[in-house]
């Protein structure tokens, strides 16, 4: 998998946990979970990022 494919995929599973933190907004323990889940989905995203090549 290509550097792009990668984030392209960190992405798509960022935007997803993001739709299910607004579903769970009522679920405190639930919504930790997931916030933890997107912490270290952007810190991939960051990582990646930094590997691509500039233009």
């Amino acid at each position: 998998m290509t550097i792009d494919q990668q984030l392209a995929a960190a992405e798509a599973r960022l935007t997803e946990l993001q739709h299910r933190l607004v579903e769970h907004a009522s679920d405190a323990d639930e919504r930790g979970r997931i916030y933890d889940q997107i912490c270290t989905i952007r810190r991939e995203i960051d990582r990646l990022a930094r590997l691509q090549p500039t233009a």
